[in-house]
C-alpha cells in the first residue's frame, strides 16, 4: 500500500502535540507500508516562514516531501481575518480568507496533491485547523482520512470545517470525548469515525540529583510541559500559582518546560527552562511532585501521559472534558476549576505523599494497559487499508 501523511510541520525538533503525534505515526507506519510524509518546510508556526529545504528529506527513516511555503503568515491580517470569521461563522468565504491567513498555504503542496494524489491508496491528514488540510483535503476527498486532533474551540464553529469532515473518508480521533465532540458538532455518523487513541514510551528511572543539577531547581516543584501559549492556559497558570505561593510562601516551586511568548515570573519559586533535551524532560517529570495540565482545548493530553508513565499525578483544567475524562478512567490526577481548587489541590499532593503514589501508580497502570503504540500501529494500518481497499474496488468496478 501507498499512502501519504499530510501535517503542516514536520520534525524531530518540531513542538506541538498534534505534530508529534503525525511523527510518531509516520515512524510506526514507515517500517509496514510505503508511506510518504507531505509537509512544509516551516518550523515557526507563528509565521510558516522557510526554516527547512524544500524537496526530498528523510527524518528518523521515514520518506519526508516539504514544500515552500508561498505566503508567510501576516499577524496583523491574519488578527483582523479571524475577528471578521468569528463574527460570521456561517459565511463560507469568510471562512475561506481566514483560512488562507492563517496558513500555511503551500502552492507546491496542493500542487502535488493535484498532481500526483492519485498515486497514494490513502491520503491522512492530521490536524482538522490548518490550510494544509483545509485546502489539501477537497482535492482527494475520495481517498482521505482526517485526524482532527480537535477540542471544542472558537474556530471549530466555522461553517468550512463542515466540508471537510464531511468529505474525509475516515475520522480518526484519540479519545471517547472528541469522537463525542465531533457526533455534536457535526453529526458525524458511526460508520465514518474510528477510535485509535495515541502511545506512550516507557521511561528508565531518573535521577533526582542529576535533574537538580543541571536545571537547578532544588525544592519540590510542580511542573508545566509544552507551549507557552495563552491557548493553553499558562498565564492563568502562572497567576494561580503566584496566588498559591502568596499564601503558602514554602509551597511547591513551579517549573515550565517549553519555548513560547508568555512571560514568567523571575521572582523565586518560577522556574522556566525553555526546550530542553529529552533525557532532561524526562528527568523533570520523573521528579515532579506533580504535573500540572491546565488547558481548555485539548483533543489529547501527552502531558497527562508522559506524567502517568513516570508514576507522576496530575493536576489537570476542569475546564477541558478531554482532561477530566482522561483523569477519571485512569484514576491518576485531580482537577480545578479557579485558583482556591488549585492551591488546595496543590497542598494537599504536597501534604500527602501516599496519595500521590497511589494517583501516580494508577496512572501509569493505565497507560501501559490502553496507550500502547502496538495498538495505535494496528488501528491506523486497519483504517488505511479500509480507505485504500474502498478505492481498489472502485477503480475495478
Amino acid at each position: 500500500m501507498r499512502a501519504a501523511l499530510v501535517v503542516q510541520r514536520y520534525g524531530v525538533d518540531v513542538l506541538g502535540g498534534a505534530e508529534t503525534l503525525a511523527r510518531r505515526v509516520a515512524e510506526l507506519l514507515a517500517p509496514e507500508i510505503e508511506l510518504t510524509v507531505l509537509t512544509t518546510c516551516a518550523l515557526d508556526y507563528r509565521t510558516w516562514a522557510d526554516y527547512y529545504a524544500p524537496g526530498e528529506d528523510d527524518v528518523n527513516g521515514v520518506r519526508v516531501l516539504r514544500f515552500s511555503v508561498t505566503e508567510p503568515r501576516d499577524a496583523k491580517a491574519f488578527h483582523r481575518a479571524t475577528a471578521k470569521a468569528y463574527r460570521r461563522p456561517n459565511d463560507v468565504e469568510t471562512g475561506r480568507a481566514w483560512m488562507r491567513a492563517q496558513g500555511p498555504h503551500s502552492e507546491g503542496l496542493l500542487e502535488h496533491l493535484r498532481g500526483q494524489g492519485e498515486r497514494y491508496d490513502a491520503i491522512a491528514f492530521v490536524t482538522y485547523l490548518y490550510a494544509t488540510t483545509g485546502e489539501g483535503l477537497p482535492l482527494v476527498k475520495e481517498r482521505a482520512l482526517l485526524c482532527p486532533t480537535m477540542h471544542d474551540e472558537p474556530p471549530l464553529r466555522l461553517a468550512i470545517f463542515d466540508e471537510i469532515f464531511a468529505e474525509a473518508r475516515l475520522c480518526l480521533f484519540l479519545t471517547p470525548e472528541e469522537r463525542e465532540l465531533a457526533r455534536r458538532r457535526f453529526g458525524l455518523p458511526d460508520a465514518h469515525a474510528r477510535l485509535v487513541g495515541a502511545g506512550i514510551d516507557e521511561h528508565a528511572a531518573a535521577d533526582a540529583e542529576t535533574f537538580r543539577a543541571k536545571a537547578g531547581v532544588e525544592r519540590p516543584y510542580a511542573l508545566y510541559v509544552g507551549r507557552l501559549d495563552p491557548s493553553k492556559g499558562v498565564p492563568e497558570l502562572l497567576e494561580h500559582h503566584a496566588r498559591y505561593r502568596a499564601r503558602a510562601p514554602q509551597g511547591l516551586d513551579l517549573v515550565l518546560v517549553g519555548d513560547g511568548d508568555v512571560e514568567v515570573p523571575v521572582n523565586d519559586g518560577f522556574h522556566r527552562l525553555g526546550f530542553v533535551p529529552e533525557d532532561l524532560k524526562s528527568a523533570a517529570l520523573a521528579n515532579a511532585v506533580v504535573v500540572v495540565c491546565p488547558s481548555s482545548y485539548e483533543s489529547l493530553s501527552f502531558s497527562q501521559l508522559e506524567a502517568w508513565a513516570h508514576g507522576r499525578p496530575t493536576l489537570a483544567s476542569a475546564v477541558s472534558p478531554v482532561l477530566v475524562g482522561q483523569s477519571r478512567r485512569s484514576g491518576g490526577g485531580l482537577w480545578y476549576s479557579d485558583a482556591d481548587e488549585y492551591a488546595a489541590m496543590l497542598e494537599l499532593l504536597a501534604r500527602d505523599e501516599a496519595l500521590a503514589w497511589a494517583l501516580g501508580s494508577q496512572g501509569r497502570r493505565y497507560v501501559r494497559a490502553q496507550y500502547s503504540w502496538e495498538r495505535v500501529r494496528t488501528a491506523w494500518l486497519t483504517a488505511l487499508e479500509e480507505v485504500a481497499s474502498g478505492m481498489a474496488a472502485v477503480s475495478s468496478s
